[in-house]
């Protein structure tokens, strides 16, 4: 090997590069091959057509999917004929390759069949600590059958509100067998299935109750199924009248504080229950609107409040424009709660409405230099330019090449190329997991640089790095985007806002709620906007193809930015929550200021989402043009209505 080295040392230049050139066609060319063989041999071992000295498997070896041909060829023999030597074939698969992904799919199959075939030694040895419940419950029956006496642990699976894998069955069969499963267990586990309104699972377990603790559990159902039997109940526990109150009082918030002195008075809950039925009401109040909100809120005490309620009692005060109270409310809160931005900017907001314009000027200008939805306002406030903060990654060669070097990008490169993108994110969980900070931070500009959008911005800020916008602001489909932008009159950084915050720009995506893709449309809306525009029905299929669903996505947005005056905060509640749910939010009078309603809606989800999207149009109108049209201008105040648009 020396001598060869210093041979080619002495090669003219020319020589050297075409040697060079030549050495790596043939290994793009061996890649290339190795490619189709893999193609050809996945597909085998997926349909047991594999066998384990197939000799094409040598000429796989060093291709990084190689073991994603074994893992799959053991899978199929695992689900077909398992046995004692491919057990000793898995678990080397598996000890040698601890972090691939079909690995780790494999061996969760595995766990469940060693069950079945009672190999309690090896469910005991490959089940880990953060299993699923349901690895956890075969390792506790291996424990069993092993003459252990897991007590702790099995108590542990069966303390839950809620119905667990059929793996458990002979566990809690074992607790039963042995004498744990008293009637105050299960008593018990009947309270929390209750409070987790796990109310088949609470009857269930009343079966295995004695005569009198079932009729217990009965009067618990009794009323949270018939409300009204709330306000002549009796003799319930803390907790379940707590629960059944919030209901109650989500059905008929008005009625529940009607009722509230004359529970208290008949059932003398303690403090904790007492304040939960207090809360729940100042919440429903203030997430409506409605006045005596405050006068909910006072009556708490303080000591228990949490974030959340503290923060609506602050919503609750800036709807009704009592700024003192905001002001007071604000400075009471703990340094960590009162130190985020969205406080910052209104305690500011409301010296600004007290006429202490000093000291709202000394809050709001660190405020103003944050490139953020609060920020932007309290630039608004002062005066002043929005400040975006552009500060690209600096380049870290080392942590480059120690990405590049792992397996696991390896394995995501290659498995980009064949298309299968929806076994990358596995892989790229695994590497990411692997990675110090600027490691992170080079693995994301290497998914951006890949077109893997969605891998980058959520990488880059897991590293913490938030100021490289090429990074976290891609404008990929703009040719699409300008196009329908021109039919709609929409602005493109408004539409690249929508979908960053949709899908992160990933066309192929499907919600759990059947949304998909880029502008994560439903296919009902989808075939609704294209009957109303006279264009052919969408299929599933076409609703992943980024002109498709970029062409029906807008014209949806369109419409419900028309249906509310071109508002485009009121447009993207809409786009998120429904119409019908924003006509609901509308006030009662209008002229509302527009930082006002926002802060006020109701669903936190779509609270945040729309002060996302306005803040992301802010960036991508920055990106696209170098000039912005300040919120200030774009949001206008709220109205009582916008006339009889149709849905």
């Amino acid at each position: 090997m020396l001598k060869r080295t210093a041979s080619l040392a002495v090669l003219p230049a020319v020589l050297l590069f075409a040697v060079t050139l030549s050495a790596c066609a043939v290994a793009a060319t061996d890649h290339a091959q190795q490619r189709a063989l893999f193609k050809t041999l996945y597909s085998a071992a997926k349909q047991g057509r594999l066998q384990q000295d197939d000799p094409r498997l040598d000429r796989l070896q060093g291709y990084p999917l190689y073991n994603y041909v074994i893992a799959a060829n053991l899978r199929y023999r695992l689900d077909t004929a398992p046995n004692a030597a491919l057990d000793t074939r898995i678990a080397a698969l598996i000890d040698e390759n601890p972090d691939l992904p079909p690995a780790r799919r494999l061996r969760n199959a595995w766990l469940k069949s060693l069950t079945e075939r009672a190999r309690w030694q090896l469910v005991l040895a490959y089940t880990e600590p953060e299993d699923s419940t349901a690895n956890r419950c075969r390792a506790v029956h291996a424990a069993i059958a092993t003459g252990q006496q897991p007590r702790a642990q099995a108590l542990d699976l069966w303390r839950v509100g809620r119905s667990q894998p059929q793996a458990c069955d002979p566990v809690f069969a074992w607790l039963e067998h042995s004498g744990l499963l008293t009637a105050d267990e299960i008593l018990g586990r009947a309270k929390l299935s209750y409070l987790a309104g796990q109310y088949g699972m609470v009857r269930y377990l009343a079966s295995k109750l004695p005569d009198h603790l079932a009729a217990r559990t009965e009067r618990w159902l009794g009323v949270v199924q018939s409300p009204s039997r709330l306000r002549d109940a009796r003799a319930l526990p803390d907790e379940v009248l707590a629960h059944a109150f919030r209901r109650y009082a989500l059905r008929n918030v008005d009625s529940a504080a009607l009722i509230y002195a004359q529970l208290v008075a008949r059932m003398d809950p303690g403090a904790q229950a007492r304040y939960e039925m207090q809360s729940v009401i100042a919440l429903l109040f203030a997430q409506s609107q409605d006045a005596r909100a405050l006068t909910w809120f006072d009556r708490l005490d303080r000591d228990r409040m949490d974030d959340h309620v503290r923060g609506w009692e602050v919503r609750a005060a800036i709807w009704q424009r009592q700024w003192a109270t905001v002001i007071d409310r604000i400075r009471a809160m703990p340094a960590s709660q009162r130190d985020e931005e969205e406080w910052r900017y209104w305690l500011g907001r409301a010296l600004l409405a007290r006429g202490a314009h000093e000291q709202a000027e000394h809050i709001l200008a660190p405020l103003a230099a944050e490139r953020s939805y609060h920020g932007y306002l309290a630039a608004d406030q002062l005066g002043v330019a929005y400040s975006f903060n552009i500060h690209p990654l600096p380049q870290a060669p080392q942590a480059r090449q120690y990405v590049l070097s792992r397996p696991a990008l390896q394995r995501a490169s290659e498995l980009d190329i064949l298309g299968r993108d929806w076994q990358i994110g596995a892989e790229w969980r695994v590497l990411t997991a692997q990675l110090n900070q600027a490691q992170l931070r080079e693995a994301a500009r290497i998914a951006s640089q890949r077109g893997w959008m969605a891998r980058a911005i959520i990488t880059l800020a897991r590293s913490d790095y938030w100021d490289d916008l090429d990074i976290r602001y891609p404008t990929p489909y703009i040719d699409d985007i300008r196009l329908a932008t021109m039919a709609t009159g929409l602005e493109p950084a408004y539409v690249l806002a929508i979908m960053r915050t949709e899908s992160l720009f990933q066309p192929t995506i499907v919600s759990p709620a059947g949304a998909v893709g880029l502008m994560q449309l439903m296919p009902g809306t989808a075939r609704l906007v294209a009957r109303r525009n006279n264009l052919s029905r969408p299929s599933a299929s076409a609703l992943r193809r980024p002109a498709t669903n970029i062409d029906l996505g807008t014209r949806y947005l369109q419409h419900v930015r028309a249906r509310f005056g071109g508002n485009p905060a009121l447009a993207a509640a809409a786009y998120n929550a429904g119409p019908n749910k924003v006509e609901q939010w509308l006030p009662a009078e209008s002229g509302v200021a527009p930082d006002i309603w926002i802060a006020n809606i109701s669903y936190t989800e779509t609270r945040k989402y729309v002060q996302n999207v306005l803040s992301h149009m802010m960036v991508f109108e920055q990106r696209l043009s170098g000039t912005v049209r300040p919120l200030k201008q774009l949001l206008a105040p709220v109205q009582a209505s916008y006339g009889d648009i149709t849905t």
